[in-house]
């Protein structure tokens, strides 16, 4: 049900749209001198990926489809017939599992959707100098000819971080039940958790997770696999302090 209020509802496409231009908006400087002389899909993406203010902002907009859902049923008191109809944990770990993927998909269309708009107009990958803008773990993707597939994981693992955000977002919603405050908080802890991560080991580093650094000197398939899960338990981990909060809220134990 959560699911298909966000898919009929307007705002989850205009922040895919939003997404989309966000990401033109951040190479356009670069884009508008390259056009017809050169460039490439690759290029233009990591480029984008090494600008920190776009990124942050499309975190926002990974936020907007979803994440002050819960605002809304505390304040109107939706949840109390939902929860008698459903139960306290299908409803907490519904928003949750409704809010990563929404802010995954949000992002990784809009980032779908950037790519096959460049790649009308300029090739996938440099023909040379290859080596200077990519990198492992899965450069070794172009090299065997599958540009398209190096594009589509960096970014759902880009899309994955983001959606981590959300998630966030949604959790500090159940303590501080704010639209502005739920909307806000996956920007700025985009930006402390990132900073915070930078003092453990780099196979924990969030900054170079989102970016799909090579922080295992592994393989394409296997370093896949790691980004995914590591975004995976953090969003679960922030997930048991929602369902903690919203338990407490519900047996009205916070004022």
């Amino acid at each position: 049900m959560s699911t298909k209020q966000v898919f009929s509802s307007t705002v989850f496409y205009l922040s895919i749209i939003a997404v989309t231009a966000l990401s033109f908006l951040s190479v356009w400087s670069d884009l508008t001198e390259t056009v017809g002389k050169g460039g490439s899909v690759v290029y233009f993406f990591e480029l984008f990926l090494g600008l920190s203010l776009f990124k942050k902002l499309v975190v926002l907009f990974a936020a907007l489809p979803y994440v002050s859902s819960f605002c809304s049923d505390w304040k109107y008191q939706y949840i109390k017939p939902v929860v008698i109809r459903t139960g306290v944990k299908k409803y907490i770990w519904s928003k949750i599992f409704t809010c990563f993927l929404i802010g995954l998909l949000t992002v990784f269309c809009g980032l779908l959707l950037f790519f096959f708009i460049l790649s009308l107009k300029m090739p996938i990958f440099p023909s040379e100098h290859i080596e200077s803008i990519t990198g492992p773990p899965f450069s070794p993707l172009i090299d065997r000819n599958f540009p398209i597939l190096y594009l589509i994981l960096k970014g759902f693992i880009f899309s994955m971080a983001a959606a981590l955000w959300a998630v966030v977002g949604l959790t500090v919603s159940a303590f501080i039940p704010s639209h502005f405050v739920a909307i806000a908080t996956p920007v700025i802890a985009s930006y402390v958790l990132e900073e915070f991560t930078s003092i453990f080991p780099k196979w924990l580093n969030l900054y170079l997770l989102t970016r799909s650094a090579n922080v295992l000197n592994q393989g394409p398939f296997v370093s896949f696999l790691y980004f995914c899960t590591i975004f995976l338990l953090f969003a679960a981990l922030a997930g048991f302090l929602f369902d903690y909060q919203v338990r407490r809220r519900i047996r009205n134990e916070v004022v």
